[in-house]
């Protein structure tokens, strides 16, 4: 007889109804969620645990219908560029928005793999974008290119223009 875990994720939309997670396979797969699960009950693989208290999520409800849904099909692209977006159909459809609170959840329970392909689409999305548009949508602030050059902190720091068409 299969033992039984459930842990309630309280996600940061959620009024009063906590999601309750069930598959110890996908628990498995969240480090964030392991650890805080095994510390105060170390033998959750084996033995029936039902959490009492919710883990609070800071992400909306979706984000985390998201992960749990795709976490195991989507395979690292193994630091590949030549990877392909078709191996992550899913998100190809989300928007740039929507990937990185996607990327944002990924890396609040620690799942690297799915981080990675998370990550790979926004770069392919980015890709063709123009660099100022890339530093606003990494909350970066550009530069003027006449002070990169001149930098007191030793560094020399390349024209945007160099980025452009590659």
């Amino acid at each position: 007889m299969a033992n039984t875990c459930e842990i309630p994720l309280l996600f940061k939309d959620d009024d009063a109804e906590p999601a309750i997670l069930r598959d110890t396979g996908l628990i498995k797969l969240i480090p964030t969620i392991v650890r805080a699960v095994e510390l105060k009950n170390p033998n959750w693989e084996t033995e029936n645990v039902v959490v009492t208290s919710p883990i609070s999520i800071p992400f909306p409800r979706w984000v985390g219908d998201f992960v749990f849904e795709h976490i195991r099909k989507y395979e690292s692209p193994q630091g590949s560029v030549e990877g392909d977006i078709k191996n992550y159909p899913e998100a190809a459809q989300k928007t740039i928005v929507e990937l990185k609170q996607i990327i944002g959840l990924a890396d609040f329970l620690e799942c690297t793999s799915f981080m990675h392909c998370i990550g790979f689409v926004i770069a392919d999305k980015l890709s063709p974008k123009h660099v100022n548009e890339i530093a606003a949508y990494l909350g970066v602030e550009m530069e003027p290119e006449e002070n990169l050059e001149n930098r007191e902190d030793g560094w020399v720091y390349p024209p945007s223009s160099i980025f452009e068409n590659n």
